[in-house]
């Protein structure tokens, strides 16, 4: 590469130098919801030298051009506060992936003092910089390869993934590149010691430039690619590594963002979102819903993608959000050039609850697709130069011009009105849409750090939902069809105030219709083709009801003994204390049925399956599960395809929860017996361990509570089911008769069974009621009627005060009541007896048990 100084240039290299040796800005501080991010591929944003390979005038972009006045006043008016830099370190490779030591700088884009003065330029406009980061790997052009490569006596031996005792196989990839050449990539061995620190270290440079301790003129953070918590390449690069890491640079920097791409882009990321882990992820599922909705005009899927995703999220943690990356196919090219479903997309993208991250160029339309090919310059056509300009020239880059051999197609041409400079200050523009939506954002507290709820339409080109929060509630409605649109939306769950709310635009200050008690049920909305309203309206969130006994602990205490209805005596085939089924309760609990487990699930999305049967004996339900169409998350229903249960026993409904990470996962599976395909609804999410039921992020009409402590100590072990009664913690469900189709005064029999199911969907042995002592796990869709016993329990729920279920209230009843008399010891629960739930079982619950007196409920 060839460099051509010039006056100009070297005026802003003394400057650029200059401003280096200034006192840092002080640390911006602002929290994660409330970024607009911009990626940025760094060859391809602006240049600052003029640089050529040879003759060719290839103009890569360059930390000059990142800190030019012009790009950092683009950045500005276009609204965003976060820089996200594709990989900025040594590699053979244009867009840096496979690079060498990070802690070096490519010097394709200049030195490190004009890295740092861009930084400091960044943070003086309020915009924070983050670094793309490869931690698991290392080019191959480094002393490490270098060194331990074909040499086993190497220090750098146990640092890097060999796979044979000569050094000459090796985790790892070889690469051809744009320009003719080729990069080599080994992954690290992250279980050694040296070579974490050495990792670590590299990415603390630059949150510490200096090493002075102090962190304002470092970097804001990471991107880190490739990422797994568990599996993919092993050698060490999984959950345990990236907290060290993580961990590491908050010691340095306690308020330092760090986020991540899952390498399977299916997975929604709460894996990497431990507490010592990521900050946030990015989610691809997300990603690729949203452009689906806005192709097929059809909102449902969007839906689904939303709630899984918001159920994903652990406290304290965030999602990045984005409907393009350099890994897709640029919007306007797969929006087929057609800029209003541009627009729509951007509208989803500044309104949805997680943080929104900008693919540099979708925001003036740059088109682009993958191409065929040998070399990475493939995708040189979803990363083309960016387009400041109508006519292509500096400080345009012309980095494709390196390519060598037949180049890949070209998207971009002069005039095309996908520019900056043809769409700055043209109303209705992409660029200007871009920038009003983004204000909107930054000024709404609720569209920044809001609750999302969804809102239900008829007309599945419709995309709504409520964002609120304490100081603000903001309705938005977006209709993704390209025609226009009058529908109702329901809004039945929320309160308004007696004179009725009137929405109010966010945008331009008109307004909409009122929405009154009278309308709310069902409020008309007419939207034009591809258009959407964001509207501030006094509608408050639907209180939910909670009961605070709905803890998953303490569960026989809770439940008493008269409810137990099944005692383990399988030898539990998980490790001690990872999965087991001690005991089984259930018992009515005033409009619902209650079912509490004793026991631990290991927390890998292994489930909980508890199946009920409604009307035993009549059929309705499945007696043989028909599941296999039933779509993931979760991923265990499809494999209960073919189970069997006993004969008689139908299930009509599968409350399925499982746990990854921090938080409890729930789903309701409606299984008819005939005519029609059993369908799944995402009932919520709660956090694991939180002494809680309420489920959010789903939908949940009836208010199925399900809390689950995973602490459980005691119990059954591998060697032993002596103690199962001794477990007290577990799953807890208050399931509401109205979940069931039964009425909320419902007296009679149900019929049940629950077990627990592998992630690769094996049917353990730990089953309530309990297989017969020594049975091993039954594996993948059993027949329980080649199985010795009974694998279900019928249970009479009757009157209230039917405390033991066998369908009379008599002396039995009477004689656990009076057991229970006073005031319930604080902590301990709703008491057995205590009809009216006040805390006390006295004269009133009495009063109301001899009022039953000899009832059977039928």
């Amino acid at each position: 590469m060839t460099f051509r100084p010039t006056a100009t240039t070297a005026v802003l290299a003394a400057l650029l130098l200059a401003a280096s040796a200034h006192a840092a800005t002080p640390p911006i501080v602002r929290a994660p919801q409330d970024e607009i991010i911009y990626q940025i591929m760094p060859i391809a944003w602006r240049d600052s030298n003029l640089d050529t390979v040879g003759s060719v005038s290839t103009r890569f972009g360059d930390f000059g051009g990142l800190a030019a006045t012009e790009s950092l006043d683009y950045l500005q008016y276009l609204g965003v506060t976060m820089v996200y830099l594709q990989p900025i370190f040594p590699s053979a490779a244009y867009h840096g992936y496979q690079h060498g030591p990070a802690d070096q700088l490519n010097s394709r884009f200049g030195t490190e003092a004009q890295f740092l003065a861009f930084v400091d330029a960044a943070h003086a406009r309020g915009i924070k910089v983050i670094l793309d980061f490869v931690a698991y790997g290392i080019s191959q052009n480094s002393p490490y390869y270098a060194s331990a490569y074909g040499n086993p006596s190497s220090i750098y031996d146990p640092w890097l993934a060999f796979t044979n005792a000569a050094n000459t196989s090796y985790v790892g990839s070889l690469y051809n590149t744009w320009n003719g050449g080729q990069v080599g990539f080994i992954h690290w061995n992250l279980t050694n010691a040296a070579a974490v620190n050495t990792v670590t270290n590299w990415a603390k440079k630059w949150l510490d430039p200096n090493g002075d301790g102090n962190t304002a003129d470092g970097v804001d953070g990471f991107r880190l690619d490739h990422a797994w918590a568990s599996g993919g390449e092993g050698w060490g690069a999984n959950i345990t590594f990236w907290e060290t890491w993580c961990t590491a640079l908050r010691t340095l920097r306690p308020d330092v963002f760090i986020f991540c791409e899952p390498s399977d882009w299916g997975n929604y990321g709460t894996d990497l979102l431990t507490t010592n882990a990521f900050n946030a992820v990015i989610t691809k599922p997300w990603q690729f819903a949203a452009r689906s909705a806005v192709t097929n005009r059809n909102a449902s899927g969007l839906y689904s993608s939303m709630a899984t995703t918001v159920a994903a999220v652990p406290a304290g943690k965030f999602i990045v959000a984005q409907t393009s990356d350099h890994d897709a196919n640029r919007l306007a090219s797969d929006f087929g050039s057609n800029n209003a479903r541009q627009l729509v997309a951007a509208a989803i993208l500044f309104t949805q609850p997680f943080t929104p991250n900008i693919y540099f160029g979708d925001e003036i339309g740059m088109k682009g697709t993958k191409a065929g090919g040998t070399t990475d310059a493939n995708d040189i056509p979803m990363r083309e130069p960016f387009k400041w300009q109508s006519v292509a020239g500096a400080p345009m880059t012309n980095y494709a011009a390196a390519v060598a051999g037949t180049p890949p197609p070209t998207y971009s041409a002069n005039n095309d009105g996908r520019s900056v400079q043809e769409q700055r200050g043209v109303a209705g523009s992409i660029l200007e849409t871009y920038r009003s939506l983004i204000t909107v954002r930054k000024n709404s507290v609720a569209l920044r750090r809001g609750a999302y709820l969804p809102v239900t339409c008829p007309n599945t080109g419709i995309y709504a939902f409520v964002r609120s929060d304490a100081a603000e509630t903001v309705l938005v409605v977006i209709n993704l069809n390209s025609t226009s649109a009058s529908s109702t939306i329901d809004l039945s769950a929320f309160t308004v105030p007696a004179t009725g709310t009137v929405p109010t635009s966010l945008e331009n200050g008109t307004t909409l219709p009122v929405i009154n008690a009278s309308n709310k049920g069902a409020y008309p909305v007419s939207l034009a083709a591809r258009s959407w309203f964001i509207a501030r309206a006094a509608l408050s969130i639907p209180q939910v009801v909670t009961h605070p006994d709905i803890d998953g602990r303490s569960l026989p205490t809770d439940a008493g003994t008269a409810a137990l209805r099944a005692t383990q005596v399988c030898l539990s085939s998980f490790a001690d204390n990872v999965g087991e089924l001690n005991q089984l309760f259930v018992h009515a609990d005033g409009d619902a049925l209650r079912v509490s487990i004793t026991g631990n699930l290991p927390a890998d999305g292994t489930s909980l399956d508890l199946f009920i049967d409604v009307d035993p004996g009549a059929g309705t339900g499945q007696n043989r599960l028909v599941t296999a169409h039933l779509p993931s998350p979760p991923g265990g229903l499809a494999p209960l395809d073919g189970t069997t249960f006993d004969t008689g026993f139908a299930p009509d409904a599968l409350y399925y929860v499982n746990t990854v990470g921090s938080l409890v996962y729930v789903d309701r599976v409606n299984l008819p017996s005939t005519g029609t395909l059993a369908t799944k609804d995402f009932l919520g999410t709660v956090a694991l361990n939180s002494g809680r039921g309420v489920l959010s992020a789903g939908g949940n009409p009836n208010s199925v509570e399900v809390a689950f402590d995973n602490t459980n100590t005691a119990g059954i072990t591998a060697t032993s089911v002596v103690n199962a009664a001794t477990a007290s913690a577990g799953i807890e469900l208050r399931i509401p008769f109205a979940d069931l189709g039964l009425a909320a005064d419902f007296a009679g029999s149900v019929a049940l069974t629950a077990f627990i199911e592998r992630v690769d969907g094996t049917i353990s042995n730990q089953w309530l009621p309990a297989l017969p002592a020594g049975s091993g796990d039954l594996g993948i869709a059993p027949n329980a009627n080649n199985i010795a016993g009974v694998q279900h329990l019928t249970v009479f729920l009757g009157a209230t005060a039917d405390l033991n279920g066998d369908g009379s209230v008599n002396g039995i009843d009477l004689g656990t009541l009076l057991g229970n008399w006073g005031p319930t010891p604080p902590g301990s629960g709703i008491a057995l007896g205590d009809l009216n739930r006040d805390g006390i079982v006295d004269g009133d619950d009495l009063g109301r048990m001899l009022a039953q007196w000899g009832t059977n409920g039928w």
